[in-house]
């Protein structure tokens, strides 16, 4: 009986063995609802080593667990509300299991990166960005293309998700200085909070007296319809963050600010190279980086 014991209890253990060895490794990819488009993009793609999870950072317990983690490969973070607290518990979770871990677009204590050298943050220069987009507004209204009244002021209205992450803040904060610096009067008609579904008929009920929208939430491009028109004398600005595709810039009216969401992953995957290869410090990077975080140019 005792022999019998032991054979029985061999065969579980070798079974078990075999039943970890079945199950692949895979690059576990969390990406936000706000950047649905990237999820729709990479997610057709998906398969035993690659996969990917339409879902907020905070949720990330439901796939980063002690059951999974020997299976992960690499974690890939896109979600620019991604708070500190959940970075952090990201991070030393990946480091148990000796995982790197990517923040895409977002915006990551320095901190918080450096208790693992696996960890990145890999985002834009967004006081930068704010600049480059005060420029281009300034050569606008220096060619009297937005000024609907003529009383040489810039009008304008701000629409708000209901919470700003420091990226956007950043972004914006930065935008309004420098287009005060370039010498343009600047008269904010008002600063308002909505949902998604309630901008576009905001910016139709709004277009006469504004001369530009600033839209502080990527996402909420997508209610545009292609055939959008500016009412009225003059054109308007529709100013968005990042992080979308550009798909409206043949309207003179409307100026985006973006970075394709490609060009993150496509910074990642230098970055996972370098790792494999076992390259340190980094080489061959086409981004600039300081520290652990990378930032990649805008678009305008």
């Amino acid at each position: 009986m005792r022999y019998l014991i032991t054979f029985l209890l061999s065969v579980c253990m070798m079974f078990t063995a075999c039943s970890k060895e079945e199950i692949p490794s895979y690059d576990l990819n969390i990406i936000s609802p706000v950047f649905e488009q990237a999820y729709n993009h990479y997610s057709p793609s998906e398969s035993e080593t690659d996969k990917y999870v339409l879902s907020y950072a905070s949720e990330y317990g439901q796939y980063i667990t002690e059951e999974s983690l020997p299976y992960i490969e690499t974690v890939t973070i896109c979600d620019g509300s991604l708070t500190d607290e959940a970075a952090s518990e990201i991070i030393n979770l990946c480091k148990t299991e000796n995982i790197p871990v990517f923040f895409l677009m977002s915006d990551v204590n320095q901190e918080i990166l450096s208790t693992y050298d696996k960890a990145f943050c890999i985002s834009a220069d967004y006081t930068y960005i704010g600049e480059i987009f005060a420029e281009k507004i300034n050569s606008i209204w220096q060619n009297e293309l937005i000024d609907k009244n003529g009383d040489k002021i810039f009008t304008f209205s701000v629409i708000k998700p209901e919470t700003l992450t420091t990226i956007q803040q950043t972004f914006y904060d930065s935008m309004l200085k420098n287009i005060e610096l370039l010498g343009i009067p600047l008269e904010q008609l008002e600063e308002i909070y909505l949902s998604k579904g309630d901008v576009l008929g905001y910016c139709n009920d709004n277009k006469k007296p504004n001369e530009a929208f600033f839209i502080l939430e990527s996402s909420y491009l997508s209610v545009f319809p292609e055939n959008y028109e500016p009412m009225g004398d003059g054109k308007e600005i529709i100013g968005i963050e990042f992080g979308t595709e550009n798909t409206y810039n043949d309207y003179l009216y409307m100026l985006l600010c973006f970075i394709d969401y490609t060009e993150y992953y496509d910074a990642r995957d230098a970055v996972m190279a370098n790792i494999q290869n076992k390259v340190y410090p980094f080489k061959d990077l086409d981004y600039s980086i300081i520290d652990k975080n990378l930032y990649i140019q805008p678009v305008i």
